[in-house]
């Protein structure tokens, strides 16, 4: 997680001071409804963070691609055909920067650019250019750019920054948790999509605190036991246990040590992770005011059983989910309301995420004021 931002004064942006919030206190409505607070997130979260991107049922053979977006970045991940490696790329042609490919498929053995034709091999490397000669630059040196990804039990996530931590650092505790389960083994059980005309930051927000759930959850007040929830805090992301009701666990599960995770990534990947099965949210943003929510769900196939049951336990408190993020978006649009408070225990997972956002924000800035004075990018006189 960074540190702590040396600086003479806050950055500001759409006048909200990008300082970590006191302890209890949220972020103010102006950072969620602001455009411009938008605009910045791509570079200053998104842009510098682990962000998940497809699953390894994705990529079963040699050559097989995915498309992506890392915030307002698009990217391609494929499975190498010679070394059955995932690589990453910028899902843009080095000539004009055109969008090489969409959606997902086979690559066959190269990637070629529907504009102009320049082709690339399947590792980044251009390969065909049409008219070569009228090209006065080492063509050589203009291969697709390269993106980190890696894997974390079915789950594939990439990194458009070089110098962002590994993504095992990232993921903390979740890459032992799936091997801990066999996760590698699951089938995915279902999939689904939403489009919401709120901003990320409330939905990611909802799904990291326990506070609402005997308010607005019907399924999951009968199947959590009350009062047995236990966060962690990471550097990047947080993860809650809860106790399922004893009466509810099946042997040969131990009561005491059947439990639901509730886990986010930074900044926007959500995995609920049980002993049978893992059900993700992914966040994407949008716009300042609209997102989607990508959902799918692995699970043993010895409770394959269960799916249909489980799938409509999603959709029920997705549902109920969705009313009341709508509702507090409507309400944050109130002119003069101030920040909000948050419960120090029930709801830490919020204040650990707007401190994680704040500092990344602010950072950004003075990263951005620090090359601005930078001698050497001065302008010369004419």
């Amino acid at each position: 997680m960074p540190g702590p931002v040396a600086i003479d004064r806050p950055p500001v942006v759409d006048a909200v001071e990008l300082v970590p919030p006191a302890p209890g206190k949220n972020l103010p409505p102006r950072a969620f409804t602001s455009p411009e607070i938008f605009a910045l997130e791509q570079r200053a979260i998104f842009a510098r963070s682990w962000i998940h991107v497809g699953d390894l049922g994705d990529l079963p053979a040699a050559g097989d691609y995915l498309t992506a977006m890392i915030g307002a970045t698009p990217v391609i991940v494929l499975r190498d055909p010679r070394s059955g490696e995932l690589r990453g790329f910028l899902n843009a042609c080095r000539h004009r920067g055109a969008q090489l490919l969409e959606g997902r498929g086979s690559c066959g053995k190269q990637i070629q650019c529907p504009y102009h034709a320049w082709s690339y091999g399947l590792d980044g490397h251009l390969i065909g250019v049409p008219y070569r000669d009228q090209f006065d630059c080492d063509l050589s040196q203009l291969g697709l750019v390269p993106v980190r990804v890696g894997s974390v039990g079915p789950l594939i996530f990439a990194c458009v920054d070089p110098t962002a931590p590994s993504l095992d650092e990232w993921v903390g505790e979740l890459a032992p948790a799936f091997a801990q389960r066999g996760a590698e083994r699951w089938q995915l059980a279902y999939e689904l999509t939403y489009e919401l005309p709120v901003n990320w930051k409330l939905f990611v927000e909802n799904a990291n605190e326990g506070y609402h759930i005997p308010v607005v959850h019907d399924v999951l007040t009968d199947v959590l036991a009350p009062d047995t929830d236990v966060t962690t805090l990471e550097a990047h992301g947080a993860f809650t246990y809860v106790r399922v009701k004893p009466e509810l666990v099946p042997p040969p599960f131990d009561p005491m040590q059947t439990k639901v995770r509730f886990g986010h990534l930074f900044p926007s990947f959500i995995p609920v992770l049980t002993l049978t099965d893992v059900t993700y949210l992914r966040i994407d943003p949008l716009a300042h005011d609209r997102m989607r929510l990508f959902v799918r769900c692995y699970d043993d196939p010895t409770y394959a059983h269960l799916r249909d049951f489980r799938r409509a336990a999603f959709e029920r408190t997705t549902a109920q989910d969705i009313e009341v993020v709508q509702k507090t978006w409507r309400g944050l649009h109130a002119v003069g309301l101030p920040a909000g408070v948050h419960a120090s225990r029930l709801e830490a997972r919020i204040g650990h995420f707007e401190r994680r956002w704040a500092t990344a924000m602010a950072r950004e800035l003075v990263d951005d004021r620090q090359v601005a004075r930078s001698p050497a990018l001065a302008v010369a006189p004419a």
